[in-house]
């Protein structure tokens, strides 16, 4: 994943990372963390601020999984089963614990990046999500209304009439603005974060994968290539690129493969007509796609589970194509300059999670919605490990269960992906019936 083609490398251009000083691994250390990326970084900055000694190990290069590929859309990350699936799963009070966790993530995030002066082109333009049949667009209404009544979320629905303000697509029947919404540049945000934590004393050790742990009483021995660490906490933070060495988060997430495309650059007046506000933007459906101006204002970037993720690079163009066309026709002979794919965690109850599991530490799961949450999670995690206050969620006592079948995870995980295109389809046949 980091050696990357020059038609996969939009958040690279233009951005140089720090460099990584090659340092000798420590015989021992506090806390081990495994994975550069969001989450492990963040983790490792708050515990190595409040005097912990902090060794890093990300297998690739920093953010060389999702955290430097994925579309960098925050907000408050509402929970995949939404109020409906959340209110018969846990009850109101519980449903609303959950999706109040969602704005504080968001609150913290803002925050954060305003405290700590992070140069990662944050920009809270609202998003709008479009309503792909007129029975999603009452069930969002009804969510909206919702959400504005229990978490005061300013949110607007918009009729059909009236979205050529948000969107310039006729395709959708209306949809909702979610002001509380933005976008970031990815990797900017992730290199921030790396200098943050290596200025805190965190030491960064890239190309060095864990292949092995093994408890020794209330410490632990971590194999790598370049030598044995031992470390009195272990922290792992691969998400979606967990392996047989990480099986404590391996075994609780579904890693699915999913891709993105970056159109060549657009005029300014062409990007005014996409996205008339610069809005970040998606639509309803199992299977769905979110798109958003590029953190330069350049050019459009569209993500989503298409076509074949991770294969050909002129058969994901040819998928993304068809469902860029399908929203905004006026780009049917617009080039994708570049493509790339990665994988994102989910997991069997649709939420992610935190907590020490296996006698390790674990943040993940984030179904695809991770940039906020990974930050906000990794501050929960340094507290838990701390035993400081406040480190409390309300995702704590839903636990972190198991994947049933994880060898069968991912053939059961593309499986399904054709089940949801062929739900969709089906509902928008009816849909105009």
């Amino acid at each position: 994943m980091t050696d990357l083609r020059p038609d996969e490398r939009v958040y690279w251009d233009h951005v140089v990372a720090p460099e990584i000083p090659l340092r000798p691994l420590p015989e021992q250390t506090d806390v081990a963390v495994i994975g550069a990326g969001y989450t492990g970084l963040a983790t490792a900055l708050h515990l190595a601020r409040a005097g912990r000694q902090v060794t890093v190990l990300e297998a690739g290069a920093v953010g060389a999984g999702c955290s430097s590929r994925n579309g960098g859309m925050v907000g408050p990350s509402f929970h995949k089963l939404g109020v409906a699936g959340l209110t018969a799963r846990y009850g109101p009070d519980k449903t609303l614990d959950i999706m109040g966790e969602g704005l504080r993530a968001l609150e913290y995030f803002q925050s954060f990046v305003a405290e700590e002066g992070l140069d990662c082109d944050l920009q809270m333009r609202g998003r709008f999500r479009g309503a792909r049949t007129r029975a999603d667009y009452e069930a969002t209404a009804r969510e909206c209304d919702w959400l504005s009544r229990h978490l005061d979320l300013p949110c607007d629905m918009i009729p059909k009439a009236e979205q050529h303000r948000e969107i310039g697509s006729d395709t959708y029947y209306g949809g909702v603005v979610y002001h509380r919404d933005g976008g970031v540049h990815p990797r900017k945000l992730l290199l921030a974060l790396a200098q943050k934590a290596q200025a805190a004393g965190v030491t960064i050790h890239e190309t060095c994968p864990l292949t092995a742990l093994r408890w020794d009483g209330d410490r632990a021995t971590l194999a790598t290539p370049r030598g044995p660490v031992r470390a009195g906490e272990v922290v792992m933070a691969t998400n979606a690129y967990a392996d047989a060495a990480t099986r404590a988060m391996h075994r609780r997430v579904v890693q699915i493969r999913t891709a993105a495309v970056a159109t060549e650059p657009l005029s300014a007046e062409m990007m005014r007509a996409l996205t008339p506000k610069g809005r970040m933007l998606g639509e309803s459906g199992r299977l769905f796609m979110w798109y958003r101006p590029s953190p330069d204002g350049q050019r459009f970037i569209f993500g989503g589970r298409l076509g074949r993720p991770g294969g050909p690079a002129d058969t994901q163009r040819r998928a993304f194509a068809a469902a860029v066309t399908r929203v905004f026709p006026q780009l049917s002979d617009v080039e994708f300059s570049h493509v790339w794919s990665g994988n994102v965690a989910y997991t069997p109850d649709h939420s992610p999670h935190l907590g020490q599991q296996d006698g390790v530490w674990l943040a993940g799961g984030y179904c695809g919605s991770g940039v906020t949450r990974s930050l906000y999670f990794g501050m929960k995690l340094a507290r838990k490990i701390l035993g400081q206050p406040g480190a409390d969620t309300a995702f704590d006592a839903l636990g972190f269960p198991t994947v049933p079948c994880k060898p069968l995870s991912g053939l059961g995980a593309r499986l399904l992906t054709r089940w949801y295109g062929h739900l969709d389809a089906r509902d928008l046949r009816r849909d105009r019936a």
